[in-house]
């Protein structure tokens, strides 16, 4: 098993450092900056956490589950968040459990591998742009939630241009293969939604019982990081009914298509419905049928035959059935 990877990210209005550590019990040495921001790659250190820490209730139990709805717990001195970050793989679409820990001064991050949602956040305090510098721990806490909550919006939109691009293809052409790729497109919504829904009990829940951890206007932060979410969910029930809407299109035009080859074959079959009477007719090889001697019968019958294919045509033509 590869050993866990620990960054620490430390600063104050006029100083940042920011390098990996062997353990936490190192990562903590810098709890006398103002903002201690510090990352975890594996769960399995949550119970050495919790013991350095002195985390009472803490729920480490609830994060070592394979899969758990994303909550919020709030306790007296730390409030503790579960939640999912969503990736794009050739697979389809993959979740990865990161865990969230406001105490004090400190913001803790644990994940399950490498790899985040997170540089837009790290590049902010290193650089020293936006608020991160003149801010605490709650912001921090706030601005790594929004980072997650905005990672899904790109996921999202690809889906919608997806299904603009599936919408002009159905209508050229359906088949099985586009099918297939609209009922996977449904499973992905679905599966957002699944993973996002409960995020908005999980901000409510922070907002109200966690009010203490937030200091001055960051609770109109939280406020608006649960109106983020939201939005989301209302653009992912949009996209839920653009799909069903798919489904319904495409049969819809498979059936129209169906339709139109079932007209043309009729209107051939019905042509040939007198065509086929005459030389029925002339196929009973009677010995006495003037027709039969007749030196131009042959090529009358013929042009009869041509005469009546096109006047059906024409009629069927003014009626709007070809």
């Amino acid at each position: 098993m590869d050993r866990p990877a620990i960054t620490v990210m430390a600063y104050s209005k006029d100083s940042f450092v920011s390098r990996k550590v062997p353990d936490l019990k190192s990562a903590l040495q810098f709890a006398e900056y103002p903002t201690v921001w510090i990352n975890v790659t594996g769960f399995s250190l949550l119970p050495t956490l919790e013991k350095l820490l002195d985390l009472r209730g803490f729920p480490s139990r609830l994060s070592s589950r394979p899969t758990v709805h994303p909550r919020v717990v709030v306790f007296q001195d730390y409030a503790f968040i579960l939640l999912y970050q969503v990736y794009e793989t050739q697979g389809g679409l993959k979740r990865e459990k990161t865990a969230l820990l406001l105490k004090d001064n400190l913001v803790i991050t644990v994940q399950e591998r490498e790899g985040d949602v997170f540089n837009t956040v790290r590049e902010g305090i290193r650089k020293g742009e936006g608020l991160f510098r003149e801010r605490g721990s709650d912001y921090l806490l706030f601005a790594l939630l929004e980072a997650v909550v905005g990672n899904y919006v790109p996921i999202i939109e690809r889906i919608s241009s997806q299904m603009e691009e599936l919408e002009g293809r159905i209508l050229l052409k359906p088949d099985a293969a586009l099918l297939r790729r609209i009922h996977g497109l449904r499973r992905d919504i679905l599966f957002m939604r699944r993973t996002i829904f409960p995020l908005i009990e999980a901000f409510r829940k922070l907002r109200l019982e966690g009010g203490s951890f937030f200091r001055g206007d960051s609770t109109n932060f939280m406020e608006e990081l649960h109106e983020h979410v939201a939005e989301v969910l209302d653009i992912l029930e949009g996209q839920r009914e653009l799909a069903n809407s798919l489904v319904e299109l495409y049969y819809s035009t498979l059936s129209t298509k169906t339709n139109d080859i079932i007209r043309i074959l009729t209107v051939v079959s019905t042509i040939f419905i007198p065509l086929t009477f005459i030389t029925g007719v002339y196929g009973m090889n009677f010995r006495y049928m003037p027709e039969l001697t007749w030196r131009y019968g042959y090529p009358a019958v013929l042009l009869g035959m041509l005469g009546i294919s096109a006047a059906m045509l024409g009629y069927f033509r003014k009626k709007g059935w070809l």
